[in-house]
């Protein structure tokens, strides 16, 4: 190397902002500081019904980190996630109905529909792209009809009913007669324990062999990474974390209804992961609140008379708008414009 060249190196590190892993953490922490405080206030200042709604819109958020995770990490479009939601539910009512104890029989479903996933996923996954995207939309559409002929486990026409009782807080937290608040504080808690998981898988060997298999799957195989057995984990752990919305969903509704999982549900998801932003944990949050607040924006300026029109339209804006997500953008809003000298 030339002498020229090296202090060209050397003035190029000099002249280096700082590192953006530091600008990274500095950000994160102030979105956790603005999460924690967003969700501690609400106990605090809104009614039983309108906390349990916002505890819904919590496990919604997981049910959309999981399609992330799979998408977003490694690759592999997933339109037939409300399939998962749904396996879970209807497992976690099946699995108290036989006596079993309320968290015992939320980590059996979560395991089940893991295990569901990636019985479905296994065939799926010998084809790729828009085909796979197909194959599990087609699931998402044969669901609904498929689970209402099940009538032992599903409740057939009529759905069934949860007996969530029993899932109410130790007496020594004296809140028997806010039953409301000891659940919105569990589903916080099992959402928060599948991000932390979820944060260690990306950053392990695992994550970086499914970004890897995302980018490139030759050169993955190349440096023998087996693709199969890495899309078959990530389908398998992203239905689990998917099915544990289910579990918190029958939990929260004692009414488990086979048309609360078609492919509407699905769409959601997806739809709420790639305006998140995919390939980002924050994504799956921003996603949940776009869900929200495009409805209500739209019903106080009266614009359309459908907020799925307008949900379809703030999709197709974002698309061109911010091809990353909201994550994306935010994330370009930090970095700032570069300088042009």
């Amino acid at each position: 190397m030339s002498t020229t060249a090296r202090n060209q190196q050397v003035a190029a590190v000099q002249d280096r902002p700082p590192s953006e892993a530091k600008k990274l953490t500095t950000r994160s922490r102030i979105g956790l500081a603005v999460l924690a405080i967003a969700v501690i206030i609400p106990p605090f200042v809104t009614t039983a019904l309108e906390l349990t709604k916002l505890s819904r819109l919590v496990v919604l958020v997981l049910a959309v980190l999981g399609v992330n995770l799979l998408t977003g990490y490694t690759g592999l479009i997933s339109l037939g996630h409300g399939v998962f939601v749904g396996v879970g539910a209807f497992a976690m009512a099946n699995l108290i109905d036989q006596g079993m104890s309320l968290y015992l029989a939320g980590i059996l479903a979560t395991l089940f529909t893991g295990a569901v996933g990636l019985v479905l996923g296994l065939p799926a996954l010998r084809v790729r792209g828009l085909y796979l995207a197909l194959v599990t939309f087609g699931t998402a559409l044969a669901f609904p009809p498929f689970a209402r002929r099940l009538g032992t486990l599903t409740g057939g026409v009529n759905g069934r009913t949860v007996d969530n009782e029993a899932f109410v807080a130790p007496s020594f937290l004296s809140l028997d007669d806010h039953v409301h608040i000891w659940r919105y504080g569990v589903c916080l808690a099992v959402v928060a324990l599948w991000f932390v998981i979820t944060r260690n898988l990306i950053n392990s060997r695992m994550g970086r062999a499914l970004r890897t298999v995302r980018d490139n799957e030759p050169a993955a195989a190349t440096f023998g990474i087996s693709v199969r057995y890495a899309k078959a984990g990530a389908l398998a752990i992203s239905a689990a974390m998917t099915g544990t919305a289910g579990v918190m969903q029958a939990i929260l509704n004692p009414y488990v209804s086979h048309a609360s999982f078609d492919s509407f549900l699905s769409l959601r998801l997806y739809a709420a992961a790639v305006i998140g932003g995919l390939g980002t944990l924050a994504g799956a949050i921003y996603g949940v609140l776009a869900l929200i607040l495009i409805p209500t924006i739209n019903g106080a300026i009266e614009l359309l008379d459908s907020d799925a029109i307008v949900f379809g339209a703030g999709l197709i804006i974002m698309t061109f708008v911010a091809p990353a997500g909201i994550a994306g953008l935010f994330e370009g809003w930090g970095r700032g414009k570069p300088d042009p000298s």
